[in-house]
């Protein structure tokens, strides 16, 4: 493992292999480890760079302070790139590293050769917005009301999940989205 300083803050990450750059970035639940199982076949082709986000492993965040947000990954994922200088990178970004991965190809397409989406998630808010003021996250509320709902108990509580799976188009055609859902009861 290596670290980096990005932005005020040693940006984790492991850089194994050699070839064209796949730079990894993982998703809500986890960090750079998440890529371990898939890290040996990726090398036979490529650098691999799998990069740990600000405050996941191997940081001890105690969930202080205000640069916990998309906006922040997205600003700390684009300076890596630009500051190792590695050319233009294959960018491969998983659930909410999807979603940073697909900002950061919004913001700096330049930096990018190729960008690999898998189940990108993520919720478009006042992160993105180039206005937005740190502090607490807007769905704080939600999450602590979705969590009482979910505690053990003898009443019957609902959840609805939805997934959308989009398919980056090629250049001219229009983008596609394929939504389902299930509906899911906890007793």
């Amino acid at each position: 493992m290596q670290t980096l300083r990005v932005n005020g803050y040693d940006m984790a990450y492991l850089d194994v292999g050699s070839g064209p750059t796949l730079a990894c970035v993982h998703g809500s639940l986890c960090d750079f480890r998440i890529w371990g199982s898939v890290i040996g076949p990726l090398t036979a082709k490529h650098r691999v760079i799998a990069l740990s986000l600000r405050h996941f492993f191997p940081d001890h965040w105690d969930g202080t302070g205000d640069t916990y947000s998309i906006a922040q990954h997205v600003d700390d994922v684009i300076a890596f790139i630009a500051q190792t200088e590695l050319g233009p990178v294959d960018l491969m970004g998983h659930s909410r590293g999807g979603h940073i991965s697909f900002r950061v190809a919004q913001q700096r397409p330049d930096l990018l050769r190729q960008l690999i989406l898998a189940e990108p998630g993520g919720e478009l808010d006042a992160t993105l917005d180039p206005d937005y003021k740190p502090g607490p996250s807007p769905l704080a509320a939600r999450f602590a009301a979705s969590a009482e709902r979910s505690r053990p108990a003898t009443s019957t509580a609902g959840c609805n999940i939805s997934w959308i799976r989009w398919r980056v188009p090629a250049p001219g055609s229009a983008c596609r989205r394929w939504p389902s859902s299930c509906c899911a009861t906890t007793r």
